[in-house]
């Protein structure tokens, strides 16, 4: 029998993409979305892998930095809850690719939907494939990004999505014409109860916001640099 019958159906094409958690500071839970029940704290700890279809939770002064497996890098800061609903990845030779990090592209296809409802998250997206997906749901509507670093921020009844690098599509919920935003471009909105209350405002991320997410960047990649013992694996 062949490979592929050996191998789950779904396996063949919907292989899982791993999260390794790279540095975690202060109080953070990650709940199964099916099942409604929390992980257990030593399976929430730094060199421990996530999948898709768990919530991740940060408490007041905790913060979490996740490395996906196409080299994606996530800062998730205090007081925040980020859903990852779908993360698949075609299968790849780790040897054969190399180092995540020395990489700027994702060493295969992906998919990826993650939602941050409440907090603020920096986003650093490796350069995706041609056929690759990569989208940030929020309160308000869902940016399709396709490798870049962004700063989505959704705080009490005010969503802010800021464009670092890079190029993002975003499209309001309920439909309406998305927006292209380049670097140094932020869209502003107010949410209300079913979504967005009145329209998206373009405007300008700050220059010092810009420089201080940049750097965060730079340290989260460092830190998941070491957290894999440097080597990609």
């Amino acid at each position: 029998s062949s490979f592929a019958q050996q191998a789950e159906p779904q396996e063949v094409a919907d292989p899982k993409g791993a999260i390794i958690i790279a540095s975690l500071e202060g109080q953070v839970t990650v709940t199964n979305n099916a099942t409604g029940q929390a992980l257990p704290a030593a399976q929430v700890a730094v060199g421990k892998l996530l999948f898709d279809g768990h919530t991740v939770k940060t408490a007041k002064g905790a913060k979490l930095i996740l490395l996906f497996s196409t080299g994606t890098v996530t800062t998730l800061k205090e007081d925040s809850t980020l859903n990852i609903k779908k993360f698949t990845q075609s299968k790849f030779d780790p040897k054969a690719t190399g180092r995540l990090s020395d990489r700027d592209d994702e060493p295969s296809p992906s998919d990826t939907l993650i939602d941050l409802s409440v907090g603020d998250m920096v986003v650093d997206v490796k350069k995706l494939k041609k056929e690759s997906s990569f989208s940030i749901d929020s309160p308000v509507g869902t940016a399709g990004i396709r490798g870049t670093i962004v700063n989505p921020v959704v705080r009490g009844n005010d969503f802010k999505f800021n464009q670092i690098t890079g190029l993002s599509d975003f499209i309001p919920k309920g439909g309406g014409a998305a927006t292209r935003l380049v670097p140094g471009q932020s869209l502003a909105g107010t949410i209300g109860p079913g979504g967005l209350l009145g329209v998206l405002q373009l405007g300008q991320v700050p220059r010092g916001l810009m420089r201080t997410i940049k750097a965060e960047v730079k340290e989260a990649a460092s830190t998941a640099d070491k957290s894999t013992g440097g080597d990609g694996s």
